[in-house]
């Protein structure tokens, strides 16, 4: 079976396009690939600084890229300091309330860097760059900042050759709807994606309660099942 899948799949990799369904927190950060996810540990300080100058610069440069702020344990709010330092810099925080970090998100942006040690659960199969010497914002505003914009600075001439994002789902077919294309699988930590199958073929390959894992890429923004063997 699992080789039968592989062979529909083979010639099909750039045609099987699904939707992940990204739980309501994720929302603005579901752009097609073109998002980039930055993280700290409470998600107001140094990530509201990063996601605010990177997306300046992207307006700047008008290149088709947005940031995000995501906390690994989101505070309740954003500093004073931080709003105020922002403020000054003629922006402000990306969000009003900081927002955790979900796995399913992570794996929908083109990049992710984190100021903080990010949790396996909370990153998936995602590869995180790290920027360890920026300093905390709180304490030193104006130096964080110019660490961060030299960061970006790096980061964004490469975005443009990023390999596309892979990630691997496992998980349990819940749902096959041919009239509407649609695959439905509950996922290993419990949530349910909605997949869009745009080629026939693979309802041939899978059957309601089958185990599998599927391998995802971003594929001219939209999320595409590259490989699915049975488990």
């Amino acid at each position: 079976m699992a080789r039968t899948i592989k062979r529909l799949l083979g010639g099909l990799a750039l045609g099987v396009a699904v939707q992940l369904a990204i739980p309501a927190q994720a929302g603005e950060a579901a752009q097609g690939g073109k998002t980039v996810v930055f993280v700290c540990l409470h998600g107001a300080a140094n990530s509201q600084m990063a996601a605010a100058h990177f997306n300046r610069i992207a307006r700047e440069r008008g290149l088709p890229y947005t940031a995000v702020s995501r906390g690994i344990d989101a505070s309740t709010s954003i500093p004073t300091r931080i709003r105020d330092g922002l403020s000054l810099d003629g922006l402000e925080p990306v969000n009003d309330v900081p927002k955790p970090l979900v796995a399913a998100e992570a794996a929908g942006a083109i990049k992710v860097v984190a100021f903080d040690t990010v949790p396996d659960a909370q990153r998936g199969e995602v590869e995180i760059s790290y920027w360890p010497d920026v300093p905390l914002g709180i304490t030193d505003y104006v130096t964080s900042r110019d660490a961060i914009v030299h960061h970006i600075d790096d980061l964004i001439p490469a975005l443009t050759e990023w390999p596309r994002p892979r990630v691997t789902l496992r998980g349990v077919i819940t749902g096959i709807d041919e009239r509407n294309d649609s695959i439905t699988l509950r996922l290993a930590n419990d949530s349910s994606g909605d997949f869009k199958v745009q080629d026939g073929l693979l309802f041939d390959a899978v059957r309601y309660g089958d185990q599998v894992e599927v391998t995802v890429e971003n594929i001219g923004g939209a999320k595409t099942i590259v490989g699915l063997t049975e488990q």
